[in-house]
């Protein structure tokens, strides 16, 4: 095989390739001498007919084959003799092919850009962990005193009044009929919840047990069953129990019950709790001060097939956030002006650069999805859609390229990660306020933590084109 690199522009190729006529031949005595023992000739035993008979049998099918798969195994041992790393698929123009002849070939080829290496250690970036507030405290410890709260029964002389538990029985009817779903047993309400039917703890207050009593009352407007939903009926409810809730100290005690050592056990387990619950934001915080980063260290030329492509995906992006956000359904209404459309050029330029520089990247330091991880990222996407496991299953089996792109998102994420282990990190504790200072471009930045990630949260949509390269 002979290459020759005709042309090359920035990052722009073209190759020359001949592969002869008798690498060509070649390749098709070595399929034939796979086949043969599979064809049956009329006269001949399977794999005892002359190679010359079934060349003139079943040539004009292998060659097609081979040449094929030399072509294709051609291009890509070319563009790797040649050191050229494609950023897109390669456009092959075949020049002269046929039996007896060279197979002639041209490449065009758009190559990766040069990036150089990075020292992860010299990245810098603010951890931020969500600290609890004393009213965050107290608000927690008060949801929890008040789900394990005991109660006992209460005296049957006395009526039942606000935040007493009250159980019974009942059977509602509308219009004098009853319906589907009319009657409980046992039900219990915690009167001054009103988690029943709005209005329905008021008029239980000051039952008895052993009482009967009419509540009258509309039923919900959102009534599963639309033909009743509002309409006024009437609960006979047989009073069956009532009880008064218990104290709750919050103290060392009910710390234990809850499986703390101690109450301040208990707080420190209620912080880390509370930060755990902003960790998913925060760590998106983390991210986006780690490709601003990596935004700035570079400037390299773009492949235009790649860019394009973005842009296009960028495009059908925000146009269907304008039709969103004016209630249009026909998007050939929308169009996007000049600023519209430097933006979206903005946004594309930085998601291809940050994918190339995160690919070289996970490739400099080996990282690899294994065929698990993208097992469990399809179960992950099976589990948004219940019900519909069966069809995406088969969908993928049928289309094996389109699994393929699970295996972006995994890799980036396993990249940033790797990042985040080898940069030199600050761990900031910040109030839950302060966080949404963060999240809100409309606040002075007076009011905002004076981070770098702050001053960068507001800017222009980070994020980066989800990569597949390994």
């Amino acid at each position: 095989m002979k290459v020759n690199v005709t042309s090359s522009k920035g990052l722009e190729s073209k190759l020359s390739v001949i592969v002869t006529k008798k690498e060509i031949q070649e390749k098709i005595d070595e399929k034939l001498d796979e086949v043969k023992d599979t064809i049956n000739l009329k006269g001949f035993r399977p794999g005892k007919a002359p190679r010359e008979l079934l060349k003139k049998q079943f040539g004009k099918v292998l060659y097609g084959e081979v040449i094929e798969k030399t072509l294709n195994d051609s291009a890509f041992q070319a563009l790797k003799d040649k050191n050229i790393k494609p950023a897109g698929q390669p456009k092959i123009d075949i020049k002269s092919s046929g039996e007896d002849k060279d197979l002639e070939f041209t490449i065009e080829v758009e190559k990766v850009p040069e990036i150089k290496k990075v020292d992860l250690s010299k990245i810098e970036i603010e951890k931020y962990e969500v600290k609890a507030d004393k009213k965050d405290l107290e608000t927690r410890l008060n949801q929890l005193a008040e789900s394990s709260k005991k109660y006992n029964d209460k005296d049957a002389s006395k009526a039942a009044t606000n935040n007493d538990l009250v159980e019974f029985n009942y059977e509602a009817t509308v219009d004098g009929k009853s319906f589907e779903g009319n009657k409980g047993v046992k039900l219990q309400i915690v009167l001054g919840k009103d988690l029943f039917i709005k209005g329905f703890d008021k008029q239980i207050i000051g039952v008895r047990k052993n009482d009967e009593k009419v509540v009258k009352i509309n039923l919900p407007d959102n009534y599963p069953k639309k033909e009743l939903a509002g309409k006024a009926s009437e609960f006979k409810c047989k009073i069956t129990n009532i009880k008064s809730p218990e104290e709750q100290k919050i103290d060392d005690a009910f710390a234990k019950n809850m499986g703390a050592k101690d109450l301040s056990d208990l707080k420190s387990m209620i912080e880390k709790q509370i930060s755990k619950e902003f960790e998913s934001i925060t760590n998106q915080f983390c991210k986006k001060e780690i490709l601003d980063q990596l935004d700035k260290q570079f400037k390299i030329d773009l492949p235009k097939g790649m860019l394009e492509a973005e842009v296009k995906t960028v495009e059908h992006t925000m146009v269907h956030e304008k039709m969103s956000e004016k209630g249009e359904k026909d998007h050939s209404k929308i169009k996007l002006d000049d600023d519209d459309q430097k933006e979206v050029r903005k946004i594309s330029e930085r998601r291809v650069k940050l994918a190339l520089v995160l690919s070289n990247i996970g490739e400099e330091h080996s990282v690899k999805v294994s065929s698990q991880e993208l097992q469990g990222e399809l179960e992950k996407q099976l589990r948004m859609y219940p019900g519909q496991e069966k069809t995406i299953r088969e969908y993928y089996q049928k289309n094996p390229s389109e699994l393929t792109k699970l295996r972006g998102p995994i890799f980036e994420d396993k990249v940033m990660n790797l990042i985040k282990e080898k940069a030199k990190t600050k761990v900031k504790s910040i109030t839950k306020e302060e966080l949404q200072n963060i999240m809100r471009p409309d606040r002075d930045d007076k009011t905002k933590p004076k981070t770098k990630t702050a001053k960068k949260a507001t800017a222009n949509k980070s994020g980066t084109k989800k990569t597949s390269k390994k």
